[in-house]
């Protein structure tokens, strides 16, 4: 009984921040609102957008409080939440001994699932940038390295994860964010060119690294599922950058048929194509 007291009055909680967010925070309720717009377009009412909008927020209200319970809850209690299927892929790449890169998306609570799958099976090597303010670093590196993984500075860039991959580690990337225009090549996201890294594609290509999805969502009991899919198959032409590209557009898919499947998770907060399409922001 005390316990479905609690469960209820953090639910209400949680759900009164989002909607104060929602209504003083125009910029990125607007971000929110013109994202959704722009990639479905009349597959969804103006009804159905703002309800989906607003869910976004209520996910991402959640999400927050769930990294205080990632900062200081006990390991094990953490390790019970997370739900793993497909580790099998990722045993069977790793045993090729050349490393394996687990391409990720900003859906569900990807902190969560990342640090239950090193408390579950083994540490990997996780891609990130640093916080510029010095507590909000030394938070996150405590965070990502609490279950033994490794941060890897997305500033030192493929020298960094090729030194991971010589370990024979798993490095993951998260490849659903803008990137810039030299940094990045234009796929198809929801129908929209999209700038997105191709260093998972490069590798693929150019040193036979496979690479695998792998995607988060939050389960409606509390816990955390991950999936990992089979490697993506990388077609090796005598157009290298074809292939590259191929190999990138296969990737994007993957993240599209997850964000579809369970859109409120995932990070409508970025303007995701601010490149090709600027004035969607303006």
């Amino acid at each position: 009984m005390k316990k479905n007291l609690i469960q209820s009055f953090k639910g209400h909680l949680i759900s009164a921040l989002a909607s104060l967010w929602y209504r003083l925070d125009r910029r990125h309720r607007e971000i929110v609102r013109r994202n959704l717009e722009f990639a479905y377009g009349p597959e969804l009412s103006a009804a159905e957008r703002e309800r989906l909008a607003r869910g976004v927020f209520r996910h991402f209200v959640l999400f927050g409080w769930e990294v205080l319970e990632l900062l200081l809850a006990p390991l094990s209690r953490i390790r019970q939440k997370v739900v793993i299927l497909g580790e099998e892929h990722l045993a069977a790449a790793l045993a090729q001994g050349r490393g394996a890169i687990v391409i990720a998306a900003h859906a569900g609570n990807w902190e969560y699932t990342v640090l239950g799958y090193s408390l579950q099976y083994r540490p990997e090597a996780v891609v990130g940038r640093e916080l510029d303010h010095p507590w909000g670093r030394s938070l996150a590196r405590y965070l990502r390295q609490r279950g033994g993984n490794v941060m890897v500075d997305k500033q030192r860039g493929l020298k960094a994860i090729l030194v991971q991959l010589k370990q024979n580690r798993s490095v993951g990337i998260v490849i659903d964010q803008n990137t810039t225009t030299e940094g990045g090549l234009l796929v198809d996201f929801f129908g929209k060119p999209a700038r997105t890294t191709p260093v998972a594609a490069l590798l693929a290509r150019h040193r036979d690294i496979p690479v695998l999805p792998a995607f988060s969502r939050r389960l409606a009991d509390g816990r955390h599922l991950m999936v990992i899919f089979p490697p993506l198959p990388m077609e090796k032409t005598r157009d290298a950058e074809a292939d590259i590209l191929r190999h990138l557009k296969l990737q994007s898919r993957a993240v599209e048929a997850w964000v579809r499947a369970c859109p409120e998770q995932w990070l409508w907060l970025h303007r995701r194509w601010k490149n090709q399409f600027p004035e969607i922001y303006e």
